[in-house]
């Protein structure tokens, strides 16, 4: 595509789900997804479950308590299947959407406890056909108190056995997962509000699926979900007050102790090497933050960019080259015509 709407429509995407998100507060997963799962899963409460009517873990607990997550797994097939169970710290992923089941690649360094650090996972349980399994995971809640909430998920995929042929080997056996399943689980030690914090860490030029786009770090610094966030952000060059670029978000969600890259795109532009500003806003509930931020483009990284969008044609110019070439014949030729005529010239002067 010439132009970057299809992040726009992730964006709408990702908000739509975010709002079924928020009618019950963290995700459960889907009907469409649980048709296409070989297993079922059935999370089982403690009494230390705050809501029973949450499908998700929703625990208030108390510093250094150890509590068991319990969750039922049942093979809805007859033949034998590995199931695989890993634990995730919640993120923000670059939609403004809360991510359970994977890994941040850089998280946060406000975030003090990692949740899938204080959990212990079996590495795979086998299920026989149509057996009914109930699998423990003991979760050991920091020794200190800590405010605000620790969230994250249990990502409960079928693995499955996969010949791959290597030219070195031959075969090998690889393990693929198929689908998933994503278990929220939020703990705390007490249900006290917490004051929302929100940075703006850093403005840069980037990409967004090798499209160019202009990056603006959001960084929620509270042990806190921000829910419901609304963004605004332009982009000038610097001295003057013409919009370059802009962009618009709502319904967005950022994890406790995370942050994210929001993007500008510059919709099929090339970058320009300079100094520019960055207005940006950021509203949830009746919390608002405003920023004005320099930054500058280095030509090295704009050349570098500019070749590596895919709605940029990099390819020589030919007509361009060919021009070129043609003019400088034809001015060599000009230039030869003219040292020739002066010989002849000095050349005829002697005869005389």
């Amino acid at each position: 595509m010439n132009q970057i709407l299809d992040v726009r429509f992730a964006k709408r995407l990702f908000q739509c789900i975010l709002i079924a998100f928020l009618i019950i507060g963290f995700p459960v997963l889907s009907q469409a997804q649980e048709s296409q799962l070989g297993f079922y899963v059935t999370p089982e409460f403690s009494e230390n479950q705050v809501d029973d009517s949450k499908r998700y873990f929703d625990l208030n607990l108390e510093p250094g308590q150890t509590e068991t997550l319990a969750v039922t797994l049942q093979n809805a097939n007859d033949e034998t299947i590995q199931v695989a169970i890993t634990p995730h710290t919640a993120y923000t992923n670059v939609h403004g959407v809360v991510e359970y089941g994977k890994d941040a690649s850089d998280p946060d360094p406000t975030l003090v406890h990692s949740l899938s650090e204080l959990i212990e996972t079996p590495e795979l349980v086998e299920l026989s056909g149509n057996e009914t399994k109930t699998i423990e995971i003991p979760l050991k809640m920091p020794q200190k108190t800590f405010q605000g909430f620790l969230a994250g998920g249990l990502r409960i995929a079928e693995v499955r056995e996969e010949t791959d042929t290597t030219e070195e080997s031959g075969e090998g056996v690889a393990i693929k997962n198929e689908f998933a399943y994503v278990l929220g689980i939020v703990v705390s030690n007490k249900r006290d509000s917490v004051l929302p914090g929100l940075n703006l860490l850093d403005v840069f030029a980037d990409q967004l699926n090798y499209r160019n786009v202009i990056s603006a770090t959001l960084q929620n610094i509270a042990p806190a979900f921000i829910n419901r966030m609304s963004v605004e952000a332009t982009v000038y060059r610097e001295g003057e007050d013409d919009v370059l670029y802009e962009a618009q978000a709502e319904q967005l969600q950022m994890a406790p102790n995370s942050h994210f890259h929001f993007p500008i795109s510059l919709e099929g532009d090339r970058f320009q090497s300079g100094n520019y500003i960055l207005r940006l806003k950021a509203i949830s509930g009746e919390d608002e933050w405003e920023w004005e931020r320099p930054f500058t483009i280095e030509g090295e990284t704009a050349r570098s960019l500019n070749r590596q969008d895919v709605t940029i044609d990099s390819s020589p110019n030919w007509l361009l080259i060919g021009g070129i070439f043609f003019i400088s014949c034809l001015l060599a030729i000009i230039i030869y015509l003219l040292v020739q005529r002066k010989k002849n010239k000095r050349v005829q002067d002697k005869k005389e």
